[in-house]
């Protein structure tokens, strides 16, 4: 089966794509039904998502990602070509380095702002989500097909 995975930032731009692809409505997962993906998932599955931005964490992105391997099911990230899994395509050593010492960083300063300041829990929830995007955001232009990869420095 093929998927689409969306999230709020998809507009017409997506549908259209997802249409090319032949993703019936009903394959079309939105963020907060990533749990719901995870269930149908098989191998021999593919699943269409436009960028890394649309998950919540990089922490996220990696599991998915780590899940979707071990399932045998086919990952295009249509923005990332260097982040795509599936048909014997895996992430290359250091790029799976790289993503782990994202997740990894993310959890540490996590840490070190919970040690270092007193704020309210809504007040928590936000700057982590902050946090959480910025690393998004340095994911996809690290992978991007326009990225360091592509440019080799």
């Amino acid at each position: 089966m093929i998927y689409g995975f969306v999230s709020s930032m998809d507009g017409e731009t997506t549908r259209v794509l997802f249409r090319s692809k032949k993703i019936p409505m009903q394959n079309i997962f939105h963020s907060g039904g990533l749990g719901k993906l995870v269930e149908v998932l098989k191998n021999g599955d593919v699943v269409y998502v436009i960028s890394c931005t649309r998950f919540l964490s990089v922490n996220q992105v990696y599991g998915f990602a780590k899940l979707c391997h071990e399932r045998g099911v086919t990952v295009h990230f249509v923005a990332e070509p260097y982040l795509d899994i599936g048909n014997g395509k895996q992430w290359r050593p250091a790029v799976a380095k790289v993503i782990a010492s994202m997740v990894e960083s993310e959890q540490k300063a996590k840490g070190m702002m919970a040690q270092g300041f007193k704020m309210s829990d809504s007040q928590w929830e936000y700057t982590y989500r902050c946090f959480e995007l910025m690393n998004l955001d340095i994911l996809a232009h690290l992978f991007s097909a326009d990225g360091v990869l592509k440019r080799g420095s």
